[in-house]
C-alpha cells in the first residue's frame, strides 16, 4: 500500500516538473514565431500576475478537495466508534437474558464482530469482501431470529423494546459503514485538480522563461509538495487500499469484550 502511494506521488511530481519544462520551452518557441516588440516590455510583468493568480487558485482548489476527503475520512472514523458502541450496548443487553438465549446470542455476536472486522481487512479483494458481507448478513439474520425467540419468553418480554432497539441500531450502523465506503470525492473533482496543477506548472515554466533561469530546485520542490498534497487527498479517499486507514481499535476492543462475555461461566 505504501509503495503504491510512493510511486504515485513521485510519478505525479515528475509529470508536474516536466509540465514546467514544457511551459519554459513553449515561451522560447513563441518568441521565435513572434519576436518581442518594444511595446511589449510589460509582458513579463503581466505573466507574473497570471502565475500568481494560477498558483493561488491551485492552493484554493487543493484546500477544497482536501476538505472533502478529510470530511469523508472523519465520517468513516466516527462510524467505527458508533458501531463498536452499538455492538457493546447490544451485547450488554443480551447478557441480561435467561439461558440458553444469553449464551447463544453472545456466541453469535462474537462471530459477527469477527466477520465485521474481516470485512474491512480484505482491501480490494472483491471475492473476499463479498464472502465476508454474505457471512455478516447470515449472522444478522441469525441474531434477529434468536432475539425474536428471546423476547417471546416471559423474562425476555420485559426487555423486548431495549433489545430490539439495540439490535436495529447495530444493523443500521453496519449499513451506514458500507455506504461510507462508497462516499468518495467525485472523480471529476480529482481530475480537475490534477489537470489544473499541470496547467499551473506549465504557466510557471512560461513565466520563468523571460529571465532565462529555470530555478529548478525551487520549482521542483514546489511541485513535489503539490504532488504530495494531491497524493494525500487520494490516499484519504481510498479507505480500502490507502496507506491512511481508519483505525479499527474500537471494533477490536469490543470483539475481545464480546468474546469474553460469550465464554461459559465457571462452575462455582
Amino acid at each position: 500500500m505504501l509503495g503504491a502511494t510512493l510511486v504515485g506521488w513521485l510519478g505525479l511530481a515528475v509529470v508536474l516538473i516536466l509540465a514546467t519544462e514544457v511551459g519554459y520551452r513553449l515561451h522560447g518557441w513563441a518568441l521565435k514565431q513572434r519576436p518581442l516588440a518594444a511595446d511589449d516590455e510589460d509582458g513579463d510583468t503581466g505573466s507574473g500576475y497570471v502565475l500568481t493568480a494560477a498558483l493561488g487558485l491551485l492552493g484554493l482548489l487543493i484546500a477544497f478537495v482536501f476538505g472533502m476527503a478529510a470530511e469523508r475520512y472523519e465520517d468513516r472514523r466516527q462510524l467505527v466508534l458508533n458501531e463498536a458502541n452499538a455492538i457493546s450496548t447490544a451485547a450488554l443487553r443480551y447478557e441480561l437474558l435467561p439461558e440458553p438465549h444469553r449464551t447463544a446470542l453472545l456466541r453469535t455476536m462474537s462471530d459477527y464482530v469477527k466477520v465485521r472486522l474481516e470485512f474491512f481487512d480484505h482491501g480490494e479483494d472483491i471475492e473476499q469482501v463479498l464472502a465476508a458481507e454474505a457471512r455478516a448478513e447470515a449472522l444478522q439474520a441469525g441474531i434477529w431470529k434468536q432475539v425474536g425467540a428471546a423476547v417471546r419468553t416471559p423474562e425476555g418480554q420485559v426487555l423486548a423494546t431495549p433489545l430490539l432497539n439495540a439490535t436495529n441500531e447495530m444493523f443500521d450502523l453496519a449499513a451506514s459503514r458500507h455506504a461510507a465506503l462508497d462516499a468518495r470525492v467525485p472523480d471529476r473533482a480529482l481530475h480537475v485538480l490534477v489537470l489544473y496543477a499541470l496547467v499551473a506548472a506549465a504557466i510557471m515554466g512560461h513565466g520563468l522563461a523571460p529571465g532565462e533561469r529555470r530555478h529548478f530546485v525551487s520549482t521542483s520542490g514546489l511541485f513535489v509538495l503539490v504532488a504530495l498534497a494531491i497524493s494525500l487527498i487520494i490516499d484519504l479517499d481510498s479507505p480500502r487500499i490507502g496507506s491512511v486507514r481508519v483505525p479499527q481499535g474500537p471494533m477490536q476492543h469490543v470483539a475481545a469484550q464480546v468474546q469474553e462475555m460469550a465464554r461459559p461461566a465457571s462452575p462455582s
